[in-house]
């Protein structure tokens, strides 16, 4: 089932994000282009090996629900609805996704959250996802930003418990970039550039 990177899904006007996620088992890719400040349109697909060779064709639109800015931190909720086609070992026909996700960050500190529901098959499953995080140090504007997060995962479809995963962001400019690998092994590779 698809997984979400907890980054900022809408972006200043006018701007295109690549998103990519890539393990042995799943590939997920998303483009979205910012229309305003609160809103961004976005094309994605998702492939995972082990739910049935689940994939799926989406377009869809997230929306920035409330932002608070502070002198040094910033806080976001955000919503998003996508809907299209998809494809598994038994069947294929019309699938939604939507997601209610928050977060809120400082120079220092990092947290984010978010509940997405699929809809697919007569099927309703749910996905629980919570990130913790810290930077080792504050580094400046234009040098390497680095992160240790400790992600959790709560998705009944597929492990029946929940999966703990540590990680390392970088961000550099307009590129993010996160490695890890979870309690069972699977590791995981995921690419974001704003444009």
């Amino acid at each position: 089932m698809p997984t979400l990177l907890l980054a900022h899904p809408v972006i200043y006007k006018d701007g295109w994000v690549y998103w990519g996620s890539f393990g042995p088992d799943m590939n997920t890719q998303r483009v979205s282009y910012t229309l305003h400040p609160k809103f961004s349109l976005e094309a994605n697909t998702s492939w995972y090996q082990n739910n049935d060779e689940y994939r799926d064709y989406m377009l869809g639109a997230n929306y920035l629900v409330k932002r608070w800015l502070n002198g040094d931190s910033q806080g976001n909720i955000y919503a998003s609805y996508h809907a299209g086609y998809f494809k598994d070992l038994d069947t294929d026909g019309f699938a939604q996704h939507l997601m209610l996700m928050g977060d809120w960050e400082s120079r220092s500190l990092y947290t984010a959250g978010s509940v997405m529901s699929f809809l697919y098959n007569d099927k309703e499953e749910f996905k629980y996802s919570y990130r913790f995080g810290f930077a080792p140090f504050v580094a400046g504007m234009n040098t390497i930003q680095n992160w240790l997060i400790l992600k959790l995962d709560y998705f009944e479809a597929q492990n029946k418990k929940i999966l703990v995963t540590p990680m390392m962001r970088f961000f550099y400019k307009n590129v993010l970039w996160e490695m890890g690998a979870n309690t069972q092994g699977d590791y995981f590779l995921t690419l974001m550039i704003h444009y």
